[in-house]
């Protein structure tokens, strides 16, 4: 089941920023699938950046590291530049048994929505 299900919606080109931001507002975790450079450039505040090779090995402690606190069976919504990455992510997640999926439009849509773009250090839980 992903996050769509979750939400009621069929699937599509993954959720809407409004949808993703109901979701995270019910403790959904924003994982940002871009490098370093494109993830320093400007995020969306509070997500965390991931490295989609860690997301294969062993998603939950890419997602969550070490945190003690994190609630690690929380839904995930995954963003890139424009989707095409998250989708990708997000699928696999999903075939990891979590429950997740991709901000459609990305990054892009996030800004285009009036949402907060933040340039800032590239910094991975550990």
């Amino acid at each position: 089941m992903g996050l769509l299900d979750f939400l009621g919606k069929r699937p599509s080109s993954g959720l809407t920023v409004e949808e993703a931001l109901v979701a995270l507002s019910k403790g959904a975790v924003l994982i940002d699938v871009r490098t370093q450079a494109e993830y320093e450039a400007g995020h969306a505040p509070g997500a965390r950046p991931v490295d989609p090779k860690d997301l294969k090995e062993n998603p939950v402690d890419a997602i969550h590291g070490d945190d003690p606190l994190a609630e690690r069976d929380c839904a995930v919504i995954v963003i890139c530049d424009n989707g095409l990455r998250s989708s990708i992510a997000a699928a696999e997640l999903r075939q990891a048994g979590l429950l997740a999926e991709s901000l459609g439009g990305g990054l892009i849509a996030w800004g285009r929505d009036g949402n907060p773009i933040l340039p800032g250090p590239y910094r991975r839980r550990r």
